[in-house]
């Protein structure tokens, strides 16, 4: 009995031992996680109540169920913007990914003006999506526009196509355009990450005979390759949720030739053009496809790319 009564006595004051370095840690993070539940947890939170419920902004909103899901099932139109997404997001990721990571390896190379070319390279980041937009919705303009100008003006004209205005050139125009904003952002991570790589490595691999492209891929590309799987991520996500350069330069047209989740969530929510016939709840249920597309995709990948990098270091 004394024994027992010993070990209650003990077991809470080393509780207490193992909490007690917890608590100025707490403390510390107790403001940011306050912040980040009113901020992100409980709007996520009310947009699952949302998307169980019909509602159009104006009278009360009505409890569905999983009808709005459902109903996804059965809307042709859904599955034409998911399909355009899937095909935005592939393409601008293998673009975005490979165009900036060949770049950057060849100005880490050590040619001249490679500062001036990051410099020339990253000045469309700085152009907000909204502007870049319009810049090239003029630019693609199919009878004034400068592309079919130039064309025209070097006897291209009968190639000159309607690009934004016609079904098979609209999904390749907006991706011309989302490669040229973003190109250099991640070509300046890869170049930061080049950088680092030790340069023992390069000329190991040089006294070995391996060539400039060999150097890249059996060198380069395996040191860098966690900065290479953070950059496919960050292009799948922006990927799956893209909307504001396609909305204002296309607005998901002409017939939806061009819309994708996020362009057929805006028309759904506020109307095409600002009509009046929101349906928010079924709106929030594609919004919260959105989200879990881009939480399972970006899990998948990571989950490849570790196993790859795994892969590559037991061949090492």
């Amino acid at each position: 009995m004394v024994a027992s009564h010993m070990a209650t006595a003990v077991r809470p004051k080393s509780l207490s031992l193992r909490l007690r370095p917890l608590i100025a840690p707490a403390l510390f993070i107790a403001p940011a996680a306050l912040a980040l539940i009113l901020t992100m947890a409980a709007p996520m939170a009310d947009a699952v109540l949302l998307s169980l419920e019909r509602w159009d902004g104006m009278t009360p909103p009505t409890w569905v169920g999983f009808s709005n899901y459902l109903n996804l099932i059965h809307d042709a139109t859904f599955f034409r913007a998911l399909w355009h997404t899937a095909y935005f997001t592939v393409c601008t990721v293998i673009l975005q990914t490979v165009l900036p990571l060949l770049i950057a390896s060849l100005l880490n190379s050590g040619i001249r003006g490679s500062t001036a070319f990051r410099t020339l390279y990253f000045m469309p980041v700085i152009i907000s999506l909204t502007i870049s937009g319009l810049l090239w919705a003029m630019l693609f303009e199919p009878n004034f526009g400068a592309v079919n100008s130039l064309l025209r003006a070097i006897g291209l004209g009968d190639f000159a196509p309607l690009w934004l205005a016609g079904v098979d050139t609209v999904m390749p125009s907006v991706i011309i355009v989302s490669v040229w904003q973003s190109l250099g952002f991640y070509l300046v991570i890869f170049f930061a990450a080049l950088q680092g790589v030790p340069k023992e490595l390069y000329e190991a691999a040089e006294l070995d005979g391996a060539k400039a492209w060999s150097r890249f891929l059996h060198v380069s590309v395996p040191t860098i390759w966690p900065v290479i799987l953070i950059v496919i991520v960050l292009n799948t996500i922006n990927g799956i949720k893209v909307f504001d350069q396609i909305w204002v330069m296309t607005a998901g047209g002409p017939d939806y030739a061009s819309a994708t989740l996020g362009t057929y969530l805006y028309t759904i929510a506020f109307g095409a053009m600002g009509a009046s016939n929101s349906r928010l709840g079924y709106a929030t249920a594609i919004a919260i496809v959105i989200l879990l597309l881009s939480i399972v995709v970006s899990i998948i990948q990571i989950r490849l790319g570790r196993r790859a990098d795994l892969d590559s270091q037991i061949e090492m």
